[in-house]
């Protein structure tokens, strides 16, 4: 079995947490196969359901009987797991009774593991905005909360008693009661139970069953002759038998909790004699139930004190829980047991692959000769550096650098139709690939001064790029002749000049005998600093001889380990001193820290975590997610949680105007613990120079930092596209639409790519599923940038699609790489927002400059993709070239309305092996919200 084994033994309460990593169970015709991600903690998984029945994730793969759900949907995994479908219990929802109902955890693998299989018509479907980790505990506690309200059948405005220690399950009682119009009175004991239920939930009326001298007279007098109905969570035999004697005549009990020991002594007289009942509240429910229970648990923004705990410590927690719980007890000690656990506990379930890749581990080439030159030797380092391809615009001074980097059949070139579009899927490239690092080929000057743009770009960014141009001879370059594509006769060092402040190196190589050292020297640098670095290779040093490369070791940038400890124990202390401290990680996080290491920092603090919208580095499924941060714009939610912290602790962010148009970044930092890339500064100014920022980061994993919970708020804000308020198909598409439909087609390693303008704030409402990237280039924001881009990012992996948001503005400024995307067989899809000129720039200053051509653009995307015209016109492709050439993978649709949205987006999804080109035609005046405070923001500086 896949991940923790289920068994039938009942008596043992340590589930096998071990992870199998080598027998993924393919679904039946009729079942989905879910990657899990969260699991609840239920008080049957001390008992028969040991192996978790309660779990979220993510569905890998479907049977061919499946249709109601898809691939990348988000579902919930419930104890019923699979039954016959033909009985008559079966059709009558009875499920429990089927004969041969198979149950998850008990008779199949449980929630507990990676990994499970479920019968499709019992996967609990969950919308993509709905976390998954505060999910999981309703799948059976809270549905089994919302099921015992409905059978009490109490009306709106009765009072409903929830009876028991102040818990997870009495917590969502309360709630769902509340939820369904009843005033609710708790009954619990001790300081939790009146935290829980009177300062934070805010019933209508408590009593402590523990202190109170006669409980059914004080109940009776606080609610006018008692509740309507009473659910018993938890509690003794006393207790259930007092409830029977202050519920109101013909009023309903129903036990949710078995009270300890036996209930033989049980007096029912005086509950027969009022015709009251008791009942017993079905565990879990139906898919549409739990759905219910769900959508209500969301919408109403219930508080949930969450636990989340690594899957390492269950054995321990269900231990622990165990004790709490043991057979049999006297029937009136206090009945006060620690059950906050069950019903708000969730299991994180580890990630089945995980980022580990180091910088510093290089793999050995296959590729070799038995006589090396300077550009073959560079061939070698590129492979050695884990670069599959290279992007190219061939000029008669890079013919021969290109001709030799060819020799090695590892890489790949891929020929761009401009320079500046080649810089930026270089950039796209590097954001994307398992090596973080692209390589661009440009001509001398004319190439290099094209691309510069780009690459500034990437330095904006961090993005490590090797941007590699032909250049003349060296007789050439000392000669006094006026060389083509040089500005005059006297400079040859334009480009050189220009790198210079983009890049960590601009170079030209100036012998063979120095060549192989300048080269590594640069490489070493591109490295180190997460910068690009800019090389020139004259045409004869291209082609000179040189020894075989040994393995490449990077030059490290020594810091000084003291001083990382002095900055680790400084950020300690200002950290243990906070009380609602948050963490905010920036651009630089992503680029310069492992997945890992980001997600073991946030687990270690335990408070709210925030990113920038550069800077998305972190599951937005992780249970401390509350969303992105830029203040004035987007989350108001997560925005009021970060400004109400205390401390502010903010691993590399890169602040720029966009960031602090509305919030004076100088003035926070007396709140603000600021790691940077080779400096930290604390609140009082105190600062650390060169210290390591992926060695510090991995440090304070392993300090004496206190977690902070406090600081994660309950409920969690509310993230995500939500649906549209039309239901008119026929009406004009727009912006909600777009982004609702959007986020429902995006599946684990996707990468969305989004050009700057309205694309942006449409990301930021996009809740991303586990596994999927968001890019954008800020604080650069070159329009035009996203599609590239996505070209180099859909090279780059080997799974996944490049999805693509760009507005007609910038798709006119880089709509020839469509050409290369086509030529390719490629398949991300690009989504063109059409909305007839450059919207956001008419929200800071309106006039005709703002107004653009209107093209056919689904059209104009067919018409790239013609056969050509004589049938040798290329001789160095191979058959496969051809034939791809011939036969382009794609299809474009222009979408109007929501109907066409729904059909263009399906067939996006069900067609992922072709290029998807859609053309949203947006009416001009739809604009976000944000959109239109941005401008305003900026119109009104541009006045001062």
């Amino acid at each position: 079995m896949w991940g923790a084994q289920a068994s039938n033994e009942s008596t043992s309460s340590q589930p096998d947490s071990s992870i199998c990593k080598s027998c993924v169970p393919s679904p039946a015709p009729d079942e989905v196969l879910v990657e899990l991600k969260y699991s609840g903690l239920c008080h049957s998984d001390i008992h028969a359901w040991k192996e978790g029945h309660e779990g979220t994730g993510i569905v890998t793969a479907i049977g061919s009987e499946v249709e109601d759900i898809k691939v990348g949907d988000h579902v919930g995994v419930q104890w019923v797991n699979k039954t016959c479908g033909v009985c008559e219990a079966d059709k009558r929802a009875d499920f429990l009774a089927c004969s041969q109902a198979q149950m998850t955890g008990f008779s199949v693998d449980g929630t507990f593991g990676t990994c499970c299989v479920i019968q499709a018509r019992h996967a609990v479907r969950i919308p993509k905005e709905y976390p998954l980790d505060t999910v999981a505990p309703i799948i059976c506690a809270g549905t089994t909360c919302f099921r015992a309200v409905e059978e009490t059948e109490v009306a709106e405005c009765d009072i409903l008693a929830v009876v028991g220690p102040a818990s997870g399950i009495g917590s969502l009682a309360c709630q769902y009661a509340k939820a369904h119009g009843c005033r609710v009175l708790a009954i619990s004991t001790g300081g939790e139970g009146q935290i829980l239920y009177k300062d934070n939930l805010r019933v209508d009326f408590y009593v402590d069953y523990h202190t109170s001298q006669d409980i059914v007279t004080e109940v009776r007098k606080l609610t006018v002759g008692g509740p309507d109905a009473a659910i018993m969570i938890e509690g003794t035999e006393a207790l259930l038998e007092d409830t029977t004697q202050y519920v109101r005549p013909r009023g309903s009990i129903v036990v949710v909790g078995k009270p300890p020991g036996k209930t033989g002594g049980l007096d029912m007289s005086n509950l027969l004699l009022r015709m009251g009942q008791i009942k017993s509240s079905p565990y879990g429910g139906s898919r549409e139930q739990i759905e219910k229970a769900i959508d209500i648990f969301i919408k109403n923004k219930f508080y949930q004190p969450s636990h989340v705990i690594s899957l390492d410590e269950l054995p321990q927690m269900l231990q622990a829980v165990h004790q709490e719980y043991p057979e049999n007890h006297s029937h009136r000690p206090s009945s006060r047991y620690e059950s906050s656990l069950l019903g708000q506990a969730t299991v994180k379930i580890p990630s089945f692959s995980e980022n580990t890749r180091s910088e510093e581990t290089f793999p050995k080439p296959t590729f070799y000769q038995e006589s090396f030159n300077i550009s073959t030797y560079i061939a070698y380092r590129l492979e050695e550096l884990g670069i599959r391809d290279f992007l190219a615009v061939p000029g008669d001074t890079n013919l021969v650098l290109l001709d030799n980097l060819l020799k090695n059949p590892n890489l790949r070139m891929i020929g761009c139709c401009n320079e500046l579009n080649a810089g930026y899927a270089a950039d796209g490239y590097a954001r994307t690939s398992p090596a973080n690092i692209a390589v661009l080929i440009v001509p001398y000057v004319v190439g290099a001064l094209s691309a510069l743009n780009a690459v500034a770009g990437a330095c904006s960014q961090n993005i490590k790029i090797i941007v590699l141009s032909g250049c003349p001879t060296t007789g050439m370059l000392s000669s006094r002749k006026f060389l083509h594509h040089a500005p005059s006769a006297t400079n040859r060092e334009q480009a050189l000049d220009a790198y210079q402040g983009v890049t960590a190196a601009s170079i030209r190589l100036q012998s063979a005998e120095t060549a192989v050292q300048a080269l590594d020297d640069a490489i070493s640098k591109c490295l180190a600093s997460s910068l690009p670095i800019f090389i020139e290779v004259p045409n004869d040093i291209a082609g000179a001889a040189c020894s075989p490369p040994s393995p490449f070791e990077i030059s490290k940038t020594i810091t000084q380990t003291r001083r990382n400890e002095e900055a680790v124990n400084a950020i300690t202390g200002a950290w243990n001193k906070s009380e609602k401290p948050v963490l905010l990680f920036g651009s630089l996080a992503r680029r310069l820290l492992p997945a890992h290491d980001i997600e073991a920092l946030a687990d270690r603090l335990c408070c709210a975590v925030f990113c920038q919208p550069d800077g998305r580095c972190i599951s937005e499924s992780h249970p401390q997610y509350c969303g992105q941060l830029w203040n004035g714009l987007t989350n108001p939610e997560g925005e009021k949680v970060f400004m109400n912290s205390d401390l502010w602790l903010v691993v590399g962010a890169n602040w720029c105007d966009f960031h602090g148009i509305f919030t004076s970044i100088d003035e926070a930092k007396s709140r603000m613990i600021s790691i940077g890339k080779d400096w930290v500064e604390l609140p009082d100014e105190t600062c650390f120079q060169g210290i390591g920022f992926a060695a510090v980061v991995r440090q304070l994993t392993q300090s004496s930092m206190e977690p902070k919970h406090k600081s994660v708020p309950r409920p969690k804000p509310t993230l995500g596209a939500k649906p549209p308020q039309t239901e008119d198909l026929e009406a004009p598409l727009t912006l909600e639409h777009a982004m609702y439909g959007i986020q429902n087609i995006l599946r684990s390693d996707d990468t969305m790519l989004c050009d700057a303008g309205e694309a942006w704030f449409l990301a930021n409402h996009i809740r991303l599923p586990p596994g999927t990237d968001c890019q954008i280039q800020m604080p650069y924001c070159s329009i035009g940038w996203a599609l590239p881009a996505g070209l180099g990012a859909q090279l780059a992996r080997s799974r996944g699609r490049s999805i693509i948001l760009i507005g007609d503005g910038g798709f006119q400024m880089t709509a020839q790489e469509v050409s290369t995307i086509v030529r390719q067989h490629l398949n991300p899809i690009i989504i063109i927002f059409n909305n007839l000129g450059y919207k956001i720039e008419t929200t800071v200053h309106d006039g005709p400059y703002n107004y653009i051509a209107n093209w056919n653009y689904s059209q104009l995307a067919a018409s790239l993709s013609a056969s050509p015209h004589a049938s040798s016109h290329n001789p160095y492709a191979t058959k496969k070239q051809e034939y791809m050439e011939s036969n382009p993978s794609l299809f474009t649709l222009q979408v109007k309305t929501q109907r066409d949205l729904e059909a263009a987006l399906k067939r996006a999804y069900d067609e992922h092996d072709k290029l998807a080109f859609l053309e949203l035609c947006i009416q001009p005046d739809d604009l976000s919200q944000e959109v239109r405070r941005l401008g305003k923001a900026f119109a009104q500086k541009n006045a001062e």
